[in-house]
Order: structure tokens, then C-alpha cells, then sequence
């Protein structure tokens, strides 16, 4: 039998119709059949002890609490909706006034204990629950215990942010009852949601609701019903105040390569990105758990914080390169200023030495120059060597570089956005 809340209110509202209901006849109805000399809250409700009792479960969801990806951990706020028959305390309207429905407290009345299996918190959930109960005149009865449901669901983060994770609660029957003396059986295929609230986070894409025989000691069966729900994440937060910023940051770090030298800044902008990138990486590893697989995510942004690493290294170089120019400038000059000395120290030589000694080398100074043109050249370039040529390795050093970085980030992007969408 299949029945929503607002079948269950209008079914209340046509019983509290009946004329002449007074309230000693219903204080009649709960001293006559929930009195415990003839009432037992812990014995099942059967005439006949040998009979199993059947009891209908269904799941209204009413929102998705919490999804801890660190913690493992899945938390809702839900009702379960359960029905069965007492035939101990059915009764004939027509002695007690036409009263067709009483509402005891749940610890007047046998119930199911009912645990949660799998759950992070207290296991008896309905333990002291003092949701109201509903009794029909032929043992019908309805009870609607509700709260939060925290459980543990091992969560697959492979393809975080774009995931989509299933997450189950499994209720359990008391351990004193075999699947001889209780079964429960589910009355819808899927949860309730005519009170759901969607999620900010999570979407809740399916749910399905279905019970099996839970094995314990010594070959022990319980009944149980396992409540399981399909949900995605929603990634709209996640790309843009995560990835998206890792990719622009990641991107940024290429543009080095376009700062030219001699602004003096090209080493500190790209440590200042790759120290962005590296709080942004930070912060991810933060978010997930460390037990879990590894997230496609995270080997992404590992491999752009690599990117991002060898930039630097290769704008170092660049550096290096740049200035090994100047200290070619500097040994020029070294050397030119020795040879000005050295000449210097010939010519007061000279002075002092013996007037054949100056004959001489007058007569060598009057011999004529046999040297070219061409030589004199020689000797000038080779005096005044080019000083433009590590400029000019490092320009096309950094043109090369900025397109080899940017192919790469451009390769290792599309094939993770490629891995997301077939996922």
C-alpha cells in the first residue's frame, strides 16, 4: 500500500470526521489494548509467533546535508516512512464510539528497531525518537521517524571537480530478529522527493531503494534494505576559483619569455606566478582526501606547476646568456687597458737605452710597412670583436622557448579536457 504524506493527511482528516468520538472512548482504546498485561512492546505483534512479520519501508529525502570529500562521508536529512500490522491492537469501531484511529507514543507500541550500518554517528537512530505514530481500528499502523543520516561512502575522485559518486544508506533490522520472524519490504523502487531541497554543491540524479538478507554470525540472515543515491557535483564553483585561475597563472608563466632582458624583471615575474601557482596547488590538496585516488586534477596542475618550474629555470639561462656578453665587454677592456700600459713601459724604455740602441730603431722605424690594408682590418676586427651575438642567442633563445612552453600547455590542457568530457 502505497501512501504519500498528503494521502496520509487526507486519510486523517476523513477518519476525525466520524460523529460522537469522545475522549474516555479513546482512553478506553489505549488502556484496553496497549495495556501491558495483554501488550508487550518486545514481542512482535502476531497472534500466531510463528508468522513473519512484514514491515514496509520507503525513503523520503528531504535535502543533501553534506558531502566531505576528505572525511569520506555523506550526510541527509531524510524520513522513513514505515508501515505494518498489529493485529494486537486492532479493534471494532462500533465498541468505542466510531473511533477509527488512536496516536500512542512510540515506546507504547512495538516498533522496529532499525539501525544505520554504515554510519559515522549513533547507530540506534530511532532510539528515543518521538515522532508520533498512527494506529488504524484493523492494527494498521504508520510510524514516520526522521533526521540526519550521517554514513560513510568511499568517494572516487578520479575526475574531480566533474564527479559523480554514490552514496548508500543501509538500514538494518535488530539483531534479535531473523529474516524468519521480520522482513522488511520496500514499497517504492526509488526515495521520495515531494519535500527535496536541492543542493548547492551536489545535484541528486537518481536513487534507488531495494532490500537483501544481511549474513551475520553463524550463518544468522537479518533483513535489511540498502538506500542508494546517484548525485554529480556541481563544478561551476570549483572551475572558476580553482582551475580556471591555476590555468590563466599557468599560462601567465609562459609570457616570460616576451619580457626582454634588460627590464630587469624577467627572473621575479616568473617566481612570483610560480609561487601563485604553488598556493593554488596548496589549496587543492587541501580539498581532497589523501587516501583516495589520485584525481585526474591533480596530476594536471602537477604537471603546469612542472611547467611552470622550468620556465623559470630556462628564463634563468636566458639571463646568464644575456650577461655573459658584458663580461666579454669587461675582459676587452681589461685587456686593452694592459696592452695601453704595456705600451706605455716600452716607450720609457726606449728613453733610456743607448743611442745605437736608437739608431737602430730609428732605422727599423724608417723601414717601409710592408703590412696590407687588409691585415690592418684583420687586426682591428680582431681588437674589436662583435658584441651583439649572446643578445642575439638569447632573443631566439626566448622566442624558442615561448613557443615549445606554450605547445606544451596547450597539449597537456586539451588532453584533460579531453579525458573530463568522455569520463
Amino acid at each position: 500500500m502505497k501512501l504519500d504524506v498528503l494521502n496520509l493527511v487526507l486519510t486523517l482528516a476523513l477518519a476525525t470526521c466520524v460523529q460522537g468520538q469522545m475522549y474516555s472512548q479513546a482512553l478506553a482504546i489505549q488502556k484496553d489494548k496497549l495495556n501491558s498485561d495483554v501488550y508487550s512492546t518486545e514481542l512482535r505483534p502476531l497472534r500466531n509467533q510463528s508468522n513473519t512479520m512484514f514491515v514496509q519501508i520507503a525513503f523520503q529525502i528531504v535535502s543533501i546535508a553534506q558531502v566531505d570529500d576528505v572525511s569520506q562521508s555523506f550526510t541527509c536529512n531524510g524520513f522513513i516512512y514505515s508501515s505494518w500490522v498489529d493485529q494486537m491492537v486492532a479493534w471494532n469501531p462500533a465498541d468505542y464510539g466510531g473511533h477509527v484511529m488512536i496516536h500512542p507514543l512510540p515506546e507504547d507500541i512495538w516498533r522496529p528497531r532499525v539501525v544505520l550500518v554504515n554510519t559515522l554517528g549513533e547507530r540506534d537512530l530511532f532510539d528515543d525518537d518521538k515522532a508520533p505514530m498512527f494506529v488504524f481500528y484493523d492494527g494498521l499502523t504508520y510510524w514516520v521517524p526522521g533526521g540526519l543520516f550521517p554514513a560513510s561512502c568511499a568517494l572516487d575522485m578520479t575526475n574531480y571537480p566533474f564527479d559523480k559518486q554514490k552514496c548508500s544508506l543501509q538500514l538494518l533490522v535488530a539483531m534479535t530478529l531473523t529474516i524468519q520472524e521480520m522482513l522488511f519490504v520496500a514499497r517504492d523502487s526509488k526515495a521520495m522527493t515531494t519535500f527535496y531541497t536541492a543542493n548547492g554543491e551536489w545535484e541528486l540524479v537518481d536513487s534507488s531503494v531495494s532490500v537483501f538478507n544481511l549474513s551475520t554470525y553463524e550463518n544468522i540472515a537479518l533483513s535489511a534494505i540498502n538506500i542508494e543515491f546517484s548525485i554529480k557535483r556541481r563544478p561551476l564553483f570549483l572551475i572558476f576559483n580553482v582551475v580556471l585561475p591555476v590555468v590563466f597563472l599557468s599560462f601567465l608563466n609562459i609570457l616570460v619569455f616576451v619580457i626582454p632582458v634588460e627590464s630587469g624583471e624577467k627572473i621575479a615575474y616568473g617566481i612570483t606566478v610560480l609561487l601563485a601557482l604553488s598556493v593554488f596547488m596548496s589549496i587543492v590538496s587541501a580539498m581532497l582526501p589523501r587516501s583516495s585516488t589520485m584525481p585526474r586534477v591533480t596530476v594536471y596542475l602537477f604537471i603546469l606547476l612542472t611547467i611552470s618550474v622550468l620556465t623559470v629555470v630556462d628564463s634563468i639561462f636566458i639571463v646568464y646568456i644575456y650577461h655573459m656578453e658584458e663580461k666579454e665587454e669587461n675582459l676587452q677592456k681589461a685587456k686593452e687597458k694592459f696592452q695601453k700600459a704595456f705600451t706605455k713601459v716600452q716607450h720609457f724604455h726606449s728613453t733610456v737605452t743607448p743611442a745605437e740602441t736608437m739608431a737602430t730603431k730609428t732605422s727599423q722605424k724608417k723601414a717601409p710597412d710592408t703590412t696590407t690594408p687588409e691585415s690592418r682590418n684583420i687586426e682591428s676586427d680582431t681588437s674589436n670583436p662583435p658584441i651583439n651575438r649572446y643578445k642575439k642567442i638569447g632573443k631566439h633563445i626566448d622566442l624558442v622557448s615561448f613557443i615549445v612552453f606554450f605547445f606544451v600547455w596547450l597539449g597537456v590542457t586539451v588532453v584533460y579536457m579531453s579525458l573530463i568530457a568522455t569520463s
